[in-house]
């Protein structure tokens, strides 16, 4: 382009020394510096235009990325919006079962104490099997009651515990070695419990056989008719020997307030009490 350009300038300086006088060398010296310094000029303005638009493509480039990131930016927004909308309601939930929670600990708090005073009373009138275990199970479930480190559904479970310990002595029958206050001093014997209608115990040499008196509240001694049904009845509850049906004296159903007679009926039984 600058050699056309230059080719121009000559051209028209010979059309002009044509048709008027001769130019003087310096004047056609003069012409062409003034058309290089006009390209010079123009590549200059060029450079900047291109310039001026590589600058204007990177600024509108980074003006539409800028825009991406403000709709993402918007659309997390509304994302987070939406979360917490949800976690403020469930914090209005959370707070509300929590005023709920309280109010039921104030009201469970009371309804465990009774729970426990009566699981204590239970124990006191029936006969006296597993004494040690039953009165540290007592004593555990009272600490437990009072102790604020412990959660109000923890406490009610293990009283509730407590309760479904007792009903079990009711189905099972059960012989452990004891040391009790009978016919006439402290003896080491062995007790024969049968659910929680009869318990009995029996000396190692058999010589001494008896049972509970729930009227009396106190152990007393057996005829030697009742020692060997006994001694097969702790056998079968320490799964030394097979059930059998055996006999043994049980009390009679008591009613309440109601005195009945100290001998109870001769009844058979098998490896459990109903």
């Amino acid at each position: 382009m600058q050699r056309s350009l230059i080719r121009a300038t000559l051209a028209g300086v010979v059309f002009l020394g044509g048709a008027a006088a001769p130019v003087h060398a310096q004047d056609v010296r003069s012409l062409i510096a003034e058309g290089q310094s006009y390209l010079v000029a123009q590549r200059e303005s060029q450079a900047r235009i291109n310039q001026y638009s590589a600058e204007t493509d990177d600024l509108n480039a980074e003006y539409q990325r800028l825009l991406r990131q403000i709709e993402g930016l918007e659309a997390y927004n509304r994302q987070l919006r939406t979360q917490i909308d949800a976690q403020e309601s469930e914090i209005a939930k959370t707070d509300a079962s929590i005023a709920k929670a309280t109010e039921v600990d104030r009201q469970l708090l009371p309804l465990l104490i009774n729970m426990v005073d009566t699981y204590e009373e239970l124990v006191a009138v029936s006969p006296p099997y597993l004494a040690d275990e039953r009165a540290e199970r007592i004593g555990f479930l009272r600490e437990t009651v009072d102790r604020a480190d412990v959660a109000a559904a923890e406490k009610f479970r293990q009283v509730l515990d407590a309760y479904m310990t007792e009903l079990s002595y009711g189905n099972t029958i059960e012989a452990y070695t004891d040391t009790i206050e009978a016919e006439g001093g402290e003896r080491e014997v062995n007790v024969l419990r049968l659910g929680r209608i009869g318990l009995f115990y029996q000396s190692a040499d058999r010589v001494h056989t008896g049972r509970w008196n729930p009227e009396a509240g106190r152990w007393e001694a057996l005829g030697a008719e009742y020692r060997n049904g006994i001694y097969q009845a702790i056998r079968i509850a320490n799964k030394l020997t097979a059930p059998s049906l055996l006999s043994v004296p049980l009390p009679p159903p008591q009613p309440a307030k109601t005195a009945q007679s100290d001998r109870g009926p001769v009844v058979a039984l098998g490896a459990s009490a109903p």
